[in-house]
This record gives structure tokens, sequence and C-alpha cells, in this order.
């Protein structure tokens, strides 16, 4: 069985279509988003029409919540990410934000759980990028396998019974091991931010106990030209093209 695994399109509809594409080529038994499908870019809501139609399960995400909330978003966010959500709030139709309103915090299969930034409950939208945050997460973790996004890096987190937490980058395919558990970051579709500018998704091999972190070359070229023809910070193109 083979899960495809996506998440943080952030309104970037030329890399969420090239990973879907993908996604088609490699012919998965499921797929699963993990949210933060708004927000950034030029294009929310072309990406929330994309990924509805998928009919797959679709977690919330904190860029999602922030554009249906009635709070102001400079009170949680910084600037570059309130003009995204700003933008997203003049673009979806009421329709679109009651489907944003009801997406889940996290959906538990067979095989895993699914949530976007973390299982903690004591610290909301928690960013998993040390050992301290990972531990934090794996406190409430039950099932095996859990995947994330959130921090735009993929990994794999690894806590063997009694063991020192470890993180291995997501390169390639890392082979999982058979105890113990794991939270694995499926990176970013719309705006990955470790060092790589092109798309990324996770495929997990669920029977071979292993995830593929897959790589998509993309349009970037249009993607940012919709940012700086949105009038959207520059930043977010610059963040594009940089991937930083």
């Amino acid at each position: 069985m083979k899960i495809a695994v996506f998440s943080d399109a952030h309104s970037n509809i030329h890399a969420l279509e090239a990973v879907l594409a993908d996604i088609r080529r490699q012919k998965p038994d499921a797929m699963v988003c993990l949210g933060d499908t708004v927000g950034y870019a030029s294009q929310p809501a072309a990406c929330v029409a994309r990924v509805r139609e998928l009919g797959c399960p679709v977690v919330l995400g904190n860029h999602d919540e922030a554009v249906f909330s009635e709070a102001d978003p400079a009170e949680s966010m910084n600037h570059t990410a309130v003009a995204g959500i700003r933008h997203s709030r003049h673009q979806l139709t009421e329709d679109d934000l009651d489907w944003l309103r009801a997406l889940p915090m996290d959906v538990k299969t067979s095989e895993a759980a699914f949530t976007h930034a973390s299982l903690c409950d004591d610290y909301p939208w928690l960013y998993v990028l040390d050992h301290d945050d990972a531990e934090r997460h794996f406190l409430a973790q039950r099932k095996r396998i859990c995947f994330c996004g959130h921090t735009h890096r993929p990994g794999v987190w690894i806590k063997e019974p009694g063991e020192w937490i470890a993180f291995k980058r997501g390169e390639g395919t890392v082979a999982l091991p058979k105890t113990g558990k794991v939270l694995i970051n499926a990176g970013s579709v719309g705006q990955p931010r470790d060092g790589d500018p092109r798309a990324c998704y996770a495929m997990f091999h669920v029977e071979e106990k292993k995830v593929e972190f897959r790589r998509v070359e993309y349009n970037v070229e249009a993607a940012v030209l919709g940012i700086l023809r949105a009038k959207l910070p520059r930043f977010t193109a610059e963040r594009l093209v940089g991937a930083v």
C-alpha cells in the first residue's frame, strides 16, 4: 500500500498541480492533505477548489484557521503571513470558508496519524524543529507513525524505546525503524524552506516500512509573477526562488 502525503500548498497552484500530476503517476492507494492550503501566495481559491475535488482526508492548518477566524492575524503572525491571510480572505467564498471551518485537527487511520503541526495540545501549532519540540509531540502520539507539515522542512524524527530522539533529513528514501515512534514531516508543496526550491511531498510505503521524499519541478516564475501582480510582499516571491 502507498499513501501520498502532501502539505502547505499555500495558495501556490503551480506547485500544487505539479505535485498532483506526480502523485497520479505514482498511483498511490490513498492521499492525505496536511493543511495550509491557503495563505502566502496568490491563488487560494484555486488551491482550495483543487484540494476539495480530490475527496481525500484533509486536516486543518494554522493559516487555514487564520483565514476564517475573526481574530486579527497580526496578533500572532508576521507581516508577510498577515498579507497572505488578508488576500485569502478576499479571494475565498463563504462556501470555501465553511469547508475550512469543518476540517479536523487530525486524522487517524490504521496506518498512521496525520496532523498539520503536532499532536501536542499544550502548544497550539507547535513547530517541531528540535529535540525538545519532538519530545513534546511524542508524548501525545499514540500511534506508532505520524505525519505532519507546518515547518516546510522534510524530515523524520525517531524515538526508540528508552533511546534519545534522532533526526534524519527528508531526502530520497528513508527506511523506518521497526520499533518506537516515528514523526514524518512531509515538507511543503508551495513554499519549501530547506534550501531546495522544488515542491516536496512524501510517499509512505506501508508494507515496506519506508517513506520516499519526492521533489517536483514546477513553474516557479509563474508563481512569483502571480505574487507580485497580487501586490503581496516581495519576500513571499523571493522565498520561492531561494527556498529560505
